[in-house]
């Protein structure tokens, strides 16, 4: 398009607000937290655009945010997903593309040391201090060479982390079930367990394949060989001469085989792609399909208002025709059962970040609005839920809907019912 000489980019937004598709909550008046939120700019979105529900993947799987992002950047997660770990770990340069690497996502967890029961599957209380100094004992005191294997652990966000391992020769396969009984495996996809037995599982071979077997021993070796540093590590003896829980046991979850290669972003649209996002999962994902990676975070003691303002202004800088964003604000409180928090949580991505964007994005550019998944207060885990969507392009011709809402949406006449159907329409869209 040209404007007195000068040619200006036209852009497509996609907006991902995290976990925020949820059921009608009683403390709320029966209406979910995106119908309670007082949303002035969703809603002139809203009322320039079309709404419709779209399923994220598919009945029963219920998306986390990395493929609930892939399946939103047009990539069927059903045919391209190999696990959260392996994205994950690809995100941060642990895994391999060689065909002997597998990965993991882990919890630095309390468990009893006599009786083997698990106080806390999550070690909620570590510093990141403390967390760094437990992920360093055991890199540096851990070895698998006895196994022909190598390993590698990254830790992060107060008790998490990501673990690879590399066969030196022979293959390793990620098929293996969880040591973590807090969620189980339904291939690549990781469900939580509602009423869960609190022991550590062993990790057990998902077929018959030689390298399944050969890759349930090395997890459960090196679980077993993290644990002796970790139980010994001076952090653990401070904690328990203060009373509080040791991190003494890693559990082992998500695993898989290394991400397979993707059709480039720009092979597909035509366009380029900035992917702004929170987790290495996220990064991991852009670099599969060739976009431009930047996380989008808060920064330490920044408020979640000021976060919000300048991700905007990042959002509207971004120098893609394509730019998606995740914002992680409405999730958490989901998983806590707060449904007034996840309101407030919409809300002020409605005045910081909303506003501003619609402020500054061009009367032609694209704009959607949608959810990675549902996190629904009363379940306090995703679901397979479909979530509410939005778009906004020239030339679309606004449905009846005011508000982006599941009720609303339920009847809006956005012809999109699947999520990797809505970035070719956004594409097309675009003029």
């Amino acid at each position: 398009m040209e404007l007195g000489g000068e040619v200006t980019m036209t852009k497509v937004y996609m907006i991902i607000l995290d976990g925020a598709a949820d059921h009608p909550v009683a403390a709320l008046g029966q209406r979910t937290p995106l119908d309670a939120a007082v949303t002035p700019a969703l809603d002139a979105l809203a009322s320039e655009a079309r709404t419709s529900l779209i399923t994220v993947i598919g009945k029963d799987i219920w998306p986390e945010s990395d493929s609930g992002a892939m399946a939103l950047l047009s990539y069927d997660p059903l045919l391209h997903y190999t696990g959260r770990g392996p994205l994950e770990g690809y995100g941060l340069g642990l895994v391999r593309d060689d065909g002997r690497t597998i990965a993991f996502r882990v919890n630095f967890a309390s468990c009893d040391e006599t009786g083997g029961i698990l106080d806390r599957r999550t070690a909620r209380g570590l510093s990141d201090e403390q967390l760094q100094a437990l992920a360093g004992a055991v890199r540096d005191q851990v070895s698998l060479a006895d196994l022909g294997v190598e390993f590698g652990l990254v830790a992060f966000n107060r008790h998490r982390g990501i673990l690879s391992f590399t066969a030196r020769e022979g293959d390793l396969s990620g098929q293996v079930t969880n040591t973590d009984p807090g969620f189980r495996n339904v291939g690549p996809f990781g469900f939580p367990v509602r009423e869960i037995d609190p022991r550590p599982l062993l990790a057990r071979p998902r077929t018959a394949a030689p390298a399944d077997a050969r890759a349930a021993r090395v997890v459960n070796d090196f679980v077993a060989r993290s644990a002796e540093v970790l139980r010994a590590h001076p952090v653990n003896r401070e904690r328990r001469d203060l009373g509080e829980l040791p991190a003494n046991m890693l559990l082992v979850r998500d695993g898989g085989d290394a991400p397979r290669p993707l059709t480039a972003f720009r092979e597909k649209f035509d366009c380029s792609l900035t992917v702004m996002g929170q987790i290495p999962a996220e990064r991991g994902l852009a670099e599969l399909i060739g976009a431009e990676f930047a996380y989008s975070l808060p920064q330490p003691g920044e408020s979640e208002a000021a976060y919000l303002a300048t991700a905007a202004q990042q959002v509207l800088a971004a120098p893609t025709e394509v730019v998606f964003i995740h914002l992680k604000g409405p999730d958490e409180p989901g998983h806590d059962n707060r449904p007034d928090d996840k309101r407030k949580a919409i809300e002020l991505i409605d005045t910081h970040f909303l506003a501003p964007l619609l402020e500054g994005a061009g009367p032609r550019d694209v704009i959607a609005v949608t959810s990675d998944h549902a996190t629904p207060c009363d379940m306090g885990i995703h679901s397979d839920d479909p979530v509410p969507a939005l778009v906004r392009a020239p030339g679309l011709e606004p449905d009846h809907t005011t508000r982006l809402t599941e009720a609303q949406a339920m009847r809006g006449g956005l012809p999109v019912a699947q999520a990797v159907d809505l970035m070719p329409f956004l594409v097309k869209a675009r003029p």
